[in-house]
Parts: structure tokens; sequence; C-alpha cells
């Protein structure tokens, strides 16, 4: 497998993993979890905010895209403070120009089948910290199920809610930002088995060895 950082105008290559994604989203995010307000008729999940902003962290496993999340610098728009800003009721840690907002985050539905873990969400949870710190990123905010904040402390994340939990769709969904540390990093190595590095010095990609737990 490969992580890859991905930002626009991208190169063709780079394109065709986008419009895999998109596609993957939308499968992920409208056809099973029922985001009926994400469904388009050309089955690609796409709004505002992927635009030269964001950054699409994704894994392939050959030519497949199977697994991907989004950053957005908070001090540009972004998903928190437009669509979901009645789930903040606290202050943000810092300004916002050291904060960014992760979004999208998901592995193709297949490759968690039968899995206590999957070797794809512990490659995007490493690579999202990673990359927030390469960038100088002081904390993460994102929007999740109760299940993400327990998934995030779990693997030694200092997590900290903004607002109470609110009935989304009929699930409790909340808030919360994540401190960026190396201490951050080496926890959710040490919680998934990531042992290496996995956004090289240039930022592009990165081989996913065998050190990721099954």
């Amino acid at each position: 497998m490969r992580v890859h950082i991905v930002r626009e105008p991208a190169d063709r290559q780079s394109r065709d993993l986008l419009e895999h994604n998109y596609r993957l989203r939308h499968k992920v995010f409208v056809e099973r979890q029922g985001w009926e307000a994400l469904r388009r008729p050309d089955g690609r999940d796409v709004d505002d905010f992927d635009n030269e902003d964001a950054t699409h962290i994704l894994i392939t496993d050959g030519k497949d895209v199977v697994g991907g999340s989004r950053i957005t610098p908070l001090d540009r728009p972004n998903l928190l403070q437009t669509v979901f800003h009645g789930l903040v009721q606290e202050d943000l840690p810092a300004d916002p120009s050291l904060g960014a907002d992760w979004t999208r985050f998901y592995v193709r539905p297949d490759r968690r089948e039968g899995r206590r873990r999957a070797p794809e969400s512990a490659a995007l949870f490493c690579s999202v910290m990673e990359y927030a710190l390469r960038e100088g990123f002081s904390y993460i905010t994102f929007v999740s199920s109760i299940y993400m904040l327990e998934h995030g402390t779990a693997v030694g994340w200092r997590i900290t809610p903004l607002g109470r939990p609110q009935s989304i769709d009929g699930k409790p969904t909340l808030a919360a930002w994540i401190e960026v540390s190396e201490d951050a990093l080496d926890n959710v190595r040490r919680a998934t088995g990531m042992r290496q590095a996995l956004i090289s010095g240039q930022g592009h990609f990165s081989a996913i060895g065998n050190s990721l737990i099954p």
C-alpha cells in the first residue's frame, strides 16, 4: 500500500486518484451511511471544500484507492465552521491559522470486513498526524459520532469536545479537537503497530511496510 498527498491543481495521475476517491466517498457516505444531502446523479461526493485549500490523504493498494481523508486549514472556508458551526459551543484552543479541519475519513467497506483493525485505518490515522506536524498545525478539529472520539482516545490522542453531542440523522454527533504533537504521533504508531514514517520528505507518497497490525 502507499500513502498519497494530493492537492489541486493535480497532475493526471493525482486527478485519477481524486476521481476514484470522490466515487468511493459517494458509495460510503451516501449509499451505505445514508447521507442523502450529498447524493449526486454522477455518483461523486464533491462539495465546496474539495478545492485548492484542501489536502487529500489517500491510501492505495496497487491502482485502487482503499481509504482517504481530507484536511482543510481552519483559516480558510471549512466544513466545521460553516455546515456544523452549531456543534461548536466552546472556543478553539488557538488561532485558526494553527488548526486544520479533518473530514471525510473512510476505508473502503470491503477492506474492513472480518478484520479486527483495518491497516488502512491505521495508516490514515498515522498519516494525518504526520501531515499535521509537518505543516505546523497545533490542533485538528473533526465532527463525528461518539465512536470516532473513542477510537481516537484509544490510540493515545488527547481529544477535547467543542460542545455537547447533538442528534444528526438520528446519531449522536459532536465536534472536537485533537492535540497535534510528537507524543500523539508516537502514541498512534505504538497503538497501531506502525513503526515508520508514511509521508516522504517531498510529501508525495511513501510505501507502507508490513508493520501494521491486521
